[in-house]
């Protein structure tokens, strides 16, 4: 796995990653120094290249600087036993109000890392993908994520109707999003309760075992002449919706 551009690389390394090598173009280094220095004092070769060369490495426009990373999809089960664990993660405990943001088939790159960007600001615990029709995490997901790939896990899934059941035996509430539903989509009463959010894809929205496997669905209010939203842009309001009264808590929880 390659994250490319400084942001990614610079997260790569906040995220303690198994960084292989970093490579950088020579008249990027001067602005790099802060990276070049987390790789020389972590004992990570350096190699230089051209810019050409550079973004054939990274497959997209690396902005000066890549690495190449270990970067492996996280186990649902072993995250579900974590939360049930009450694990703590960045600064809170997972048990305790837990979101788990499921992806239905999303398949543009660009808002599969939007996604993870939000879910991660939310502090989701993880993100859960299907492996079939439906974006890998890649360079361009890295970028796109800021580097929360490198922070929050990523579970991949044969089967993301049996991985939503898992979640709702293990005491989670699923709530799929769609823009016909009859009921609005509202904050949990109690911030404590866990949460599956359960999200469509680009063009075909829940697919039919997926919603069946909801315990209810609900939609975005929509007051405009716009039938729906970007597929990123309704998956961060309602992750942020959903968050609202834990986030709060933490919030005050943190003074």
């Amino acid at each position: 796995m390659i994250a490319a551009g400084p942001n990614a690389v610079a997260e790569a390394f906040a995220a303690e990653a198994q960084i292989l090598r970093l490579f950088v173009e020579p008249e990027c280094e001067r602005r790099c120094q802060p990276l070049l220095r987390a790789a020389a004092s972590r004992g990570i070769p350096v190699s230089k290249v051209g810019k050409d060369e550079c973004d054939r490495i990274a497959g997209i426009r690396c902005q000066g600087i890549a690495a190449e990373i270990v970067l492996a999809y996280a186990d649902l089960g072993e995250v579900l036993e974590a939360i049930d664990n009450g694990i703590v993660s960045r600064g809170r405990e997972q048990g305790q109000g837990a979101l788990l943001v499921f992806l239905d088939g999303v398949q543009d790159p660009h808002n599969l890392g939007a996604v993870i960007r939000t879910a991660e600001a939310a502090g989701a615990a993880a993100v859960v993908v299907p492996n079939r029709r439906a974006a890998p995490v890649s360079p361009t997901v890295m970028r796109i994520s800021a580097g929360a790939a490198a922070h929050l896990p990523v579970c991949r899934v044969v089967n993301l109707g049996r991985a939503l059941a898992a979640a709702r035996d293990r005491g989670f509430w699923a709530i799929g999003l769609d823009h016909e539903a009859d009921r609005m989509l509202d904050c949990p009463k109690n911030p404590a309760a866990k949460v599956a959010l359960v999200l469509g894809g680009e063009a075909e929205g829940l697919h039919r075992l997926v919603r069946e496997g909801c315990d209810e669905i609900a939609r975005l209010p929509m007051a405009g002449r716009v039938e729906s939203l970007n597929a990123s842009v309704a998956a961060s309001i309602a992750i942020y919706k959903v968050s609202e009264r834990r986030l709060s808590v933490d919030r005050v929880g943190s003074r």
